[in-house]
């Protein structure tokens, strides 16, 4: 399991797990790879991308909530333990809007 790492003038380093980074990259419409970059003129779609997906994801949770009284022990563990794509986007959002803010890129792989 790899490891990537974004940076940009903008903000602090952000590191995530490479699949974690992958599913990101995919959400955004950029093709994972080793290194990269998100110009400034990009910034916008990748943002918008992301913010959409966590959308769905919240308005998927609202129409099918979990009863917890009929998970096991083990579920109810692994549920509160669940980190979501919100969660996991999160950093990298607050990235890409301070980045787009003073119009500087976003790179990984370093």
């Amino acid at each position: 399991m790899g490891i990537v790492k974004f940076k940009s003038k903008a903000a602090g380093d952000i590191v995530m797990f490479k699949s974690n980074a992958d599913q990101l990259f995919r959400i955004m419409g950029i093709e994972p790879s080793e290194r990269g970059v998100i110009e400034p003129h990009d910034l916008a779609h990748a943002h918008a991308q992301l913010v959409a997906a966590v959308n769905t994801e919240r308005m998927a949770r609202a129409e099918n909530p979990i009863d917890e009284d009929e998970l096991s022990a083990e579920e109810k563990i692994a549920l509160k333990n669940h980190v979501g794509l919100e969660q996991r986007a999160y950093p990298l959002l607050k990235m890409l809007e301070e980045a787009a803010k003073k119009e500087v890129d976003v790179h990984w792989g370093f």
